[in-house]
């Protein structure tokens, strides 16, 4: 009878720890979901300023080709500002892409297969980063060729080739110390990548 009754209450004791373990992995579940939902609602504030910085440095271009704030002489001196705005256009057009890519995607879906979805958005887009970053990074080198012919005006040669070269050096490092410390690190892709890893692990 007594063993009758312990087996009864290993059985029952059985039963509430497997309902916990379901529990408790279903809580981490809806933790993980709810922490995805965020860094999404996180990007898509990020785009959203984005879309405003953008429109901003067009403008902004726009105003330097139509208006010569710079007192720029020669056409050739407007090239770097055209390339900008050229990259700045691109840029634009490269995040409405990837928002609607992002917005076609149902969050209603298995967690797993929304947050792979997103993943692979991001590496398909890799490689348009790099091609871009450097491209940018290029163009960064050449703006403060345009005010040379000035510089040398006010300056001489050797004065205005000396200020331009540290133009380019200053320019160098903040793009050195941008990469160093992880600016442009897709933070967001990261989280991400973590979320499903856990996720995978509670499968």
């Amino acid at each position: 009878m007594e063993l009758e009754m312990l087996k009864q209450s290993w059985a029952s004791l059985d039963k509430k720890i497997q309902h916990a373990a379901i529990f408790n992995q279903t809580l981490v579940e809806r933790i993980i979901a709810s922490r995805v939902m965020t860094t999404v609602d996180k990007i898509k504030s990020l785009y959203n300023g984005f879309y405003i910085v953008l429109s901003v440095e067009s403008v902004a271009l726009l105003a330097v080709l139509a208006g010569n704030p710079f007192d720029f002489k020669y056409t050739l001196q407007y090239l770097p500002y055209a390339l900008l705005l050229i990259g700045v256009i691109i840029a634009f057009f490269n995040l409405l892409h990837l928002s609607r890519s992002m917005a076609r995607l149902s969050a209603k879906s298995a967690i797993d297969q929304y947050v792979k979805g997103i993943v692979s958005i991001y590496d398909r887009n890799k490689r348009f980063e790099r091609w871009f970053g450097l491209s940018f990074l290029a163009v960064g080198f050449l703006v403060p060729f345009s005010f040379l012919p000035n510089k040398i005006t006010r300056l001489g040669l050797v004065g205005a080739l000396i200020d331009t070269g540290i133009m380019i050096i200053i320019t160098w490092v903040l793009f050195f110390l941008a990469f160093k410390f992880g600016l442009f690190r897709n933070r967001h892709k990261e989280r991400l990548q973590k979320d499903l890893d856990e996720w995978k692990e509670l499968r």
